[in-house]
Parts: structure tokens; C-alpha cells; sequence
């Protein structure tokens, strides 16, 4: 067993709308305070109310501090954090957040990530967000986090850097491979660090996980509007078989079964659908109706592409149908490396799961070295892994 939280986003999401609703869910605001505090910015405090939304009892958070100081830089701002002296997955969480949401907005205005400069990650309301934010998930001792489609809505905004449409550049960066839905409300609703929090903590389930629902909590922003509810609802919900978020995400599968297709079209649309951002794509000898041979496609994609890659089915072999499931997977962490075996440079993949690595080097340059050696690319392969541990272990 294990506890799962699930974001249902009724009205999209800022970083006050998350914590206010981690604080209904039951994380004290006098314990965020007192760690708050250790950020050492003065006169900082924080405190929630009750607000109604369309009949519902939210929280909502409001925020005070005096004479703030500068905070503009990513790397200011991650010096800050780590002054609070948090625990190490607190520090990770709060520096992935901040990191994915300058990147965000480097590419928004075509500048380095350490040239970033603005109101939003510099804002001493974004700080408290994310530390907050991250804060309480550790209170709650929450293992993973789950988010739904991203509501958004219309129109344009007035920022620092001026007029800007509905979803910002930022948010538009941040949502790129994820659901969306838009609403038909003529304000924002998804805001760059609700959008950093919820992509870069969580994984995105369009339908909430089965399980026991322990506690419901509502976070609500200041705006109302008149024929839509501005809440955000979380609930803690206890699930079994979980999968540990540090090695799992989200995939769609998607497969069709073919009869008419020769080799050379088939290797022609694996090489469509990995150019258009499939993760994978497989075929597999079948035997169909009336004991025709034929293949099964099989893609793996990241739900955002699912679309696009349908459609690139559909044109280029003239099947008649695509099944699309939804999946979880479990994934190995992996980092690329360059090194050296038998004189020449290596490109290795270092992977790691639960505590056990192991290094796996590119085939193109094991089939170098073989022909280089003159040796069978097998038994190239079996002296790599005899250096590296009897199983490729780093």
C-alpha cells in the first residue's frame, strides 16, 4: 500500500492554489511557518482562510513579507533554499521545479537559462509556492503524485514583459507533451509554477488511480467567475502495487495488425514514427484471420504524441484501426558518458535501478571496435562486460 495524490484540475493551477490545497489535506500552517522561516526572509509568514466556491469550502492561502531583496536569479534563488537546511529530497524537488521553470522561461524569451531574469521565479510568492509546496508533500509523506488533463483558459494577460496571450509562453513550454483542455473562461488559469510543480513532481492520469480515498482538500485562487467554478481539488488516495514515481511514468500503446504491407513500407513507417517522437516501434510476426501471416505494430509513445502518430498510422498503411491503451512503465535511470575500451572513445549508457548500475556501451561503437579488432562483435561485447562486472556493473 501506499499514498498516492491526485490533482483534479477543475479551474487549472497556480502555486497558492497547489499549497492551499496540501494545507486542507492537512499540512499545519504553523509547520510551514516555522520551516518557512528558515529561508531567512524577512518578516515572512503565511496563513490560510476559508473561502466558498460555488458551495464548496476552500482553503486560501495569503502571503506577507517585508523589505524582500532582490531574489531574480535561478542560482540566487537556489542559494536561498539551500540556506533552510532541508532534507535532501525537499532540496531536489524544489531545485528540479525551479530549473524545469527557468528553462521554461529561457525559451519563452530566446535567452541562456542563467540569463533568466523576471518577475516570476524571482517573486518571493514563487519561492514560498515551490519550498512550500515540496514541504508539505514531505509532511504528507506522499510517494507519488498524479495530475489530470491541464485546464486552461483564453484570452491575453498583462505581465512584466507586457501583453501576452492565454496560455504565456512559459506555461505554453511547460505543457508541450501533456493533455490539455481548454476552458471557455476568459482569464488564466494555468500558471508557469502551477505548470513546473504539477510536470516536473507528478505524472499525468487522465482518470484518477483505483484505491481508498483517505481526505479530499480544495485550494482556491482570488478570482471568481460566474458560470465556473476556481478551485483546485487533491485527494490522498491509498493504493496498492505502486509504483515508485523515481523509476515510473505514463505511456500509451498503441497497436494495429496488418496484412498487406511488404518489408520495405513497414521499415518505412517505423522510421516515420520515430521521427515524429515514438519511443518505440516494434513489429511482430502474427498469424490473422483465415491463417494469413501478418504483423502487429506496436508504438510507444508519451500521451501528448498519440495523436499526431494515430494519424501518421492511418496515412501510411492504410489499416482500418489503431488500440490505444494507457500504461505504466517502470524505467531504469540513465545517464549518457563518454569512455575508452580497446584504444577508442565509447559512447555508454550508465544505468541504474534500486541501488543496482550497470553500463551498457552503443552498438555502433562495439561494431566499430569489431572490425577494428577484427574480433566478433560478440566477443567485444564480452570482454566489455567482463571489465565492467559480470553483469556490466559500474
Amino acid at each position: 500500500m501506499g499514498t498516492t495524490l491526485y490533482f483534479d484540475l477543475v479551474s487549472g493551477a497556480s502555486g497558492d492554489m497547489i499549497l492551499a490545497a496540501l494545507v486542507d489535506l492537512g499540512a499545519p500552517v504553523q509547520f510551514l511557518n516555522r520551516e518557512l522561516g528558515r529561508l531567512g526572509i524577512p518578516g515572512l509568514a503565511i496563513k490560510s482562510t476559508h473561502l466558498k466556491r460555488s458551495g464548496i469550502s476552500c482553503r486560501h492561502m495569503k502571503l506577507r513579507w517585508t523589505t524582500p531583496k532582490g531574489y531574480r536569479h535561478l542560482h540566487d534563488i537556489v542559494e536561498i533554499i539551500k540556506k533552510g537546511r532541508f532534507n535532501e529530497a525537499i532540496n531536489k524537488r524544489c531545485e528540479s521545479v525551479l530549473n524545469r521553470l527557468a528553462e521554461a522561461e529561457a525559451a519563452a524569451h530566446g535567452i541562456a537559462k542563467s540569463e533568466v531574469h523576471f518577475h516570476e521565479i524571482g517573486a518571493v510568492d514563487t519561492i514560498v509556492d515551490i519550498v512550500g509546496t515540496c514541504l508539505a508533500l514531505d509532511y504528507l509523506s506522499v510517494e507519488r503524485i498524479l495530475f489530470s488533463t491541464l485546464t486552461e483558459g483564453r484570452g491575453i494577460i498583462n505581465t512584466e514583459h507586457g501583453v501576452m496571450p492565454v496560455p504565456a509562453p512559459a506555461t505554453a513550454n511547460l505543457m508541450a507533451g501533456f493533455h490539455v483542455t481548454r476552458l471557455d473562461v476568459p482569464s488564466e488559469l494555468l500558471t508557469p509554477t502551477g505548470a513546473a510543480l504539477l510536470t516536473t513532481l507528478g505524472i499525468q492520469s487522465l482518470t484518477p488511480p483505483e484505491g481508498i480515498v483517505k481526505k479530499n482538500g480544495y485550494g482556491c485562487g482570488t478570482r471568481e467567475f460566474l458560470h465556473h467554478p476556481n478551485f483546485l481539488q487533491a485527494s490522498l488516495i491509498e493504493t496498492k502495487d505502486m509504483i515508485d514515481p523515481s523509476s515510473g511514468d505514463e505511456i500509451d500503446v498503441l497497436e494495429t495488425d496488418m496484412d498487406h504491407l511488404s518489408g520495405e513500407l513497414m521499415g518505412n513507417v517505423a522510421t516515420l514514427l520515430m521521427k515524429q517522437g515514438a519511443l518505440d516501434v516494434s513489429w511482430t510476426p502474427i498469424f490473422m484471420k483465415k491463417g494469413r501471416p501478418g504483423y502487429r505494430l506496436t508504438v510507444i509513445a508519451k500521451p501528448g504524441a498519440t495523436p499526431v502518430l494515430t494519424d501518421l498510422i492511418f496515412f501510411n498503411t492504410r489499416t482500418l484501426g489503431v488500440r490505444i491503451q494507457r500504461m505504466q512503465r517502470v524505467i531504469a535511470q540513465r545517464e549518457a558518458h563518454k569512455g575508452t575500451f580497446e584504444g577508442c572513445t565509447v559512447s555508454e549508457k550508465w544505468c541504474s535501478y534500486k541501488g543496482h548500475s550497470y553500463v551498457k556501451i552503443e552498438n555502433d561503437d562495439l561494431v566499430k571496435i569489431s572490425e577494428h579488432t577484427k574480433t566478433p562483435a560478440i566477443e567485444v561485447a564480452e570482454w566489455y562486460a567482463k571489465r565492467n562486472g559480470k553483469s556490466g556493473k559500474k
